[in-house]
């Protein structure tokens, strides 16, 4: 089940679904650990003394606060005559998540209701070992594991509680209207608490339902503390400002763009922030739904490719303070030999990987896709650009442009001075492809233009001169004049020979968007053009999918895949570079009218019906609209419009 809404802090992490129940919640990484790894906290309301279930009866609505990572939700059962509006989020700097509810009696007959709140923990993503109980002195229930420690309150009062083994289930004793007040249980284990109150006819209620992270009791005594003193309240209140604030730290958008798109580009901008840890990895999204459809495996980690991207569309927005962070994880995360491998952990830790260290002869193979390499340092100087901060690149010149810059030049074959095999952008195919090619071109103009700032002047022409090498490799190799354009990659056959591989795929766009070459050049018309014959989705809701035969989730053979935002927006981008203003515009308003009611966007849609699939939130799809939303911006400044 697709998220529908987010908040989070750079060290704490919420998703919840349409039920509005969390989902995920991550401590003390954004993206590790998963202590509900999918599993619902369920919200169950009892207005006098019938159970309702949010799947059942309820009418609900999915929004934000304006310019705030606080939700703002509203959910309605006209059977039983009652509205909920929650705010779901967590505090600006401090691991604390709030629910505030607002509950308002429809009909002019006083009601007696109570609000359940169901927890189905698993803390550090296993049921082994957990224990909850009821401590009297922080006035709410504690799940606790090692080195994790949640705990759960109301305010003004938590009315009941329970805690029960999982094949007796909290679940059992809510349907029944009344909790037991068990005060322990270890093992699997499920919890519960409730709020209770009258409310007259057509009156309200308010109450605020927390949880709080910490790593001991202390710890959790201290937060709590504080949380009293400064009143829950309060902290609503002061992180709404805070999102606010951050909000308006970005740059001017024009006037004569969209106010819709410029709606979405506020919300992806939050979106993104939601996904980058304090430590400064970020994630490619949060949402556990994809585990049981995806090799027991998610989405919940910081692939360099996806955050170079990322990274340049929060520069240019006017974040470059927050994207240093990122750069420094890459000098830990960076091997000693150059490369980053392909995918990390937030803490850093190598991530889950299908890549084989040999071939299939068994010759040892390097399981990277070198564009992460290539891109990570294009951003760095597209850093610099943006923030002109030369002390910065100074500093981080030697941990990561240099090391990154030698491999790249390094790693390439003698004859044709292209890259060497390495996997495709999808992580799929490996090959010498024209896409990776291309980024590592304008990862080594990016070092040498880096080397000459920070005043290595023979490594910044040695860098110049190979880049210049790899350009020709792309041109003389990898344009096909026989098609009349790039092809994906060359392939080694059986005998060792290099074959082409002509499959049309949208990342060919990138001899474009690297600056390889100018939009208007009839190579990269003539690749455009055959990108949209062969790419393009003329039926259902449209949209540019990925490559020819793309079976990642594939609704329908009859077309060549499904519409991605990435490869959508990538195609926009190119538009605009042509001055297709009117185009352009069209593939943003189509990404507009992707995004959930809360604003989120997917990784890719279902071509028929427009649903969501795979995963909800996608961070890399946020900050493809930004970064095209920042194009257009651009170019409407040049043309005076």
């Amino acid at each position: 089940m697709y998220r529908e809404a987010v908040v989070a802090n750079g060290q704490m992490f919420a998703n919840f679904d349409k039920y509005l129940s969390m989902r995920d919640l991550y401590f003390p990484y954004v993206g590790q650990y998963n202590h509900l790894s999918g599993r619902k906290n369920h919200l169950v309301v009892s207005v006098n003394g019938k159970i309702s279930y949010m799947d059942n009866g309820w009418e609900r609505y999915f929004s934000y606060k304006k310019d705030a990572l606080i939700t703002d939700v509203k959910a309605i059962n006209r059977e039983l005559g009652i509205q909920l509006q929650i705010n779901d989020m967590i505090h600006k700097y401090m691991p604390v998540y709030i629910r505030k509810i607002k509950i308002k009696n429809l009909s002019s007959e006083k009601k007696e209701i109570k609000i359940f709140f169901y927890h189905d923990f698993c803390l550090n993503e296993t049921a082994i070992g957990n224990t909850a109980l009821y401590h009297p002195d922080l006035n709410g229930i504690v799940h606790y594991r090692e080195a994790t420690y949640l705990l759960i309150s109301i305010y003004p009062e938590i009315s009941e509680y329970t805690i029960s083994k999982k094949e007796e289930s909290s679940l059992k004793e809510i349907e029944k209207g009344q909790l037991s007040f068990n005060p322990i249980a270890r093992g699997d284990i499920d919890s519960a608490v409730a709020y209770k109150t009258e409310v007259d006819g057509n009156g309200e209620s308010e109450f605020y339902y927390y949880i709080v992270a910490g790593h001991s009791f202390d710890d959790l005594e201290e937060k709590l503390i504080k949380l009293r003193a400064d009143t829950t309240e309060h902290f609503v209140e002061e992180t709404e400002i805070f999102w606010k604030a951050w909000l308006n730290e970005r740059k001017e958008i024009k006037r004569s763009i969209d106010e819709d798109i410029k709606e979405l580009y506020d919300r992806s901008l939050l979106i993104i922030k939601a996904h980058m840890d304090k430590d400064g990895s970020i994630i490619a999204s949060a949402d556990s739904s994809i585990f049981h459809r995806f090799n027991k495996d998610h989405y919940a980690y910081s692939w360099p490719r996806d955050n170079a991207f990322i990274v340049m569309a929060l520069d240019r927005a006017g974040y470059g303070h927050a994207t240093k962070k990122f750069f420094e994880f890459c000098v830990r995360t960076l091997t000693k030999k150059g490369y980053f491998l392909q995918k990390y952990l937030p803490d850093g830790s190598f991530g889950s990987s299908w890549h084989p260290w040999i071939d299939e002869k068994g010759n040892p193979q390097l399981p990277i896709q070198e564009d992460e390499t290539a891109l990570v340092i294009w951003a760095l100087f597209s850093h610099y650009q943006e923030t002109k901060d030369v002390e910065f690149i100074d500093r981080i010149y030697n941990q990561l442009a240099r090391p990154a810059a030698y491999f790249m030049m390094n790693y390439r074959d003698k004859k044709t001075g292209l890259p060497m095999e390495s996997y495709d952008p999808w992580e799929e195919k490996r090959g010498v492809l024209t896409y990776t090619s291309a980024t590592v071109f304008a990862g080594l103009s990016s070092a040498s233009k880096l080397a000459h700032l920070t005043g290595n002047i023979d490594e910044a022409i040695k860098f110049k001169e190979v880049s210049e090498e790899i350009r020709e490799g792309i041109l003389n190799h990898l344009y096909d004049e026989e098609e009349g354009r790039f092809i994906r990659m060359l392939v080694k056959d059986k005998n060792g020979k290099l074959k082409k591989d002509k499959t049309v795929d949208a990342s060919l766009l990138a001899v474009f968007f690297t600056g390889l070459l100018p939009p208007d050049d009839y190579r990269v018309v003539n690749t455009v053009k055959a990108i949209k014959e062969r790419l393009w989705i003329n039926e259902g809701i449209k949209g540019l999918a990925r490559f020819e035969g793309d079976q990642f989730h594939r609704v329908n053979d009859k077309y060549p895949g499904n519409p991605w935002i990435v490869t959508t927006m990538w195609l926009a981008d190119w538009y605009i570079a042509m001055d297709k203003i009117e185009e352009a515009t069209q593939l943003l308003k189509w990404a507009v009218e992707r995004k959930s009611q809360a604003g989120l966007l997917a990784e890719q849609y279902n071509p028929e019906t427009g649903d969501p699939l795979s995963v909800t939130p996608l961070t890399w799809s946020h900050a493809a609209f930004c970064y095209t939303v920042q194009n257009l911006n651009k170019k409407l400044y040049e043309m005076g419009i």
